[in-house]
């Protein structure tokens, strides 16, 4: 396969003369993008409340004040989401990748000077330090380097294996809990200070040549979504090479058309995925965030606790597995209700804990049902929108979800510093998951302009 641009200029001339490979090119993007998740996932989303912990410890801050700088940081990600989205769907996701990995590093390596310092008669405390750093270059490099750039590959690659694409893709975050107990190894021996460093190192080591592996879409280089060979299809179906560059030709059970973002935008469907989406985003941040601090809180040490958190992201991998393979088969509304349930379970579980034992049960009840929410609304997306505008419509998304994303955290810590405890924010948060079932309900797949022709 050509690996010499990411966009050839004339990919019609060499689609009807590429063989079809043994190993379809897309599953190793897949596999490309899913070990950047093993390493991203768990030194920004999972490996958070490790920090988390020792810098409200360290330096004094409430737990509002310390939930406050991971939703600047989901502010910052929704702000630049269109645009970073739009980058990616033009000029591909591998240039956006490395980009975004190494200014990521960069933000990993700078994090461990947070300290007060001034600058001439001016103080600038930690607190402020750590925002700028965490929801500013850091933000800027995780979602612009992990998040939209590897889900665009996937996404473009795949139309009729496109649920168990992603299905693989996400078991990159869900394997991600080696990271967090490396992570939390590595701050339990050598201070947070240490573990920035080298998880900052680790990404110029593992994550950037791994992003140089990811490709845009097949038809730039020969092939068609799926792996179909390009000469049956033009043989047996006559058709002709502009139809063929256009991935949404090839047959699948649910009609298939690139919707431009104005027409996306205009769908009632985008806004119901929107809503529901965000219900479970502003439960699964809260969740994750609190979740270790929470646990210390009842008497569970910080090591069984960020064990916990751990347990809960590999709980997760079979769920994205089970989910995502099953999101090809049955109605990815009705198997996204299904997770949304088992989480609100999960939730009123965690509420009640005791012990470990008790602990375990939320760990594996709500890791599989949240782990397997995330493939099937990666995919449900890319269904109802097609590949050409996936980035910058996903971009819209999650630029219209700030508000859940910022109030979830910063509602759960108030509830903590006015009540000492979370009981309330629990109860809510399922309260917050049954609406986000109706809404996904509500959000059937939109009828295609293909579909009409």
């Amino acid at each position: 396969m050509s690996q010499d641009n990411e966009h050839p200029s004339s990919p019609s001339s060499r689609v009807v003369d590429r063989k079809k490979p043994k190993i379809f090119y897309g599953w190793y993007i897949v596999l490309a993008a899913a070990a950047i998740n093993v390493y991203g996932a768990g030194v920004w989303f999972y490996g958070f409340p490790i920090f988390y912990k020792v810098l409200i410890d360290e330096f004094g801050w409430a737990r509002a004040t310390g939930a406050l700088v991971v939703s600047l940081s989901r502010v910052e990600g929704g702000l630049e989401a269109p645009i970073v989205g739009w980058f990616v769907d033009k000029f591909g996701p591998r240039a956006m990748a490395v980009i975004g990995a190494i200014i990521f590093g960069i933000g990993y390596l700078l994090m461990s000077l947070v300290s007060d310092f001034s600058v001439g008669p001016i103080q600038i405390s930690a607190l402020v330090v750590f925002i700028l750093l965490y929801a500013g270059i850091m933000s800027i490099g995780y979602n612009t380097g992990f998040s939209h750039a590897s889900m665009a590959a996937v996404n473009g690659w795949f139309i009729k294996k496109r649920s168990r694409a992603f299905a693989i893709f996400s078991l990159g975050a869900g394997a991600s809990g080696i990271t967090v107990f490396v992570l939390g190894l590595a701050m339990q021996n050598f201070g947070w200070r240490s573990a920035a460093i080298m998880a900052g190192i680790g990404i110029f080591i593992f994550v950037v040549p791994m992003s140089l592996l990811l490709r845009h879409k097949p038809e730039e280089y020969g092939y068609l979504p799926d792996g179909e060979d390009p000469n049956r299809v033009v043989d047996s179906n006559d058709i002709q090479l502009e139809d063929v560059n256009n991935a949404n030709s090839i047959s699948t059970d649910t009609p298939n058309y690139d919707y431009s973002v104005k027409e996306a935008l205009a769908t009632y469907a985008f806004w119901m995925l929107l809503l529901g989406s965000a219900a479970r985003s502003l439960t699964m941040t809260s969740v994750v965030v609190h979740e270790v601090a929470y646990l210390t809180d009842i008497g569970i040490p910080i090591s069984q606790a960020s064990a916990a958190l751990g347990g809960m992201v590999f709980a997760s991998l079979i769920g994205r597995f089970g989910f995502g393979i099953l999101g090809d088969y049955i109605d990815k509304r009705y198997l996204l209700i299904a997770t949304y349930m088992l989480q609100a379970v999960g939730i009123f579980v965690l509420d009640s804990v005791q012990n470990m034992n008790q602990v375990w049960t939320f760990v594996v009840i709500y890791g599989i049902a949240y782990g397997g929410a995330i493939p099937l609304y990666f995919a449900i997306v890319g269904d109802y929108f097609g590949r050409t505008n996936y980035a910058t419509i996903r971009g819209f998304q999650q630029f219209f979800t700030i508000p859940a994303v910022v109030f979830g955290p910063i509602y759960a810590g108030l509830v903590f510093d006015v009540s000492g405890d979370y009981s309330f924010a629990f109860m809510s948060f399922i309260g917050t998951l049954i609406v986000g079932m109706v809404f996904v309900f509500l959000a059937r797949n939109p009828l295609s302009k293909q579909a009409n022709i």
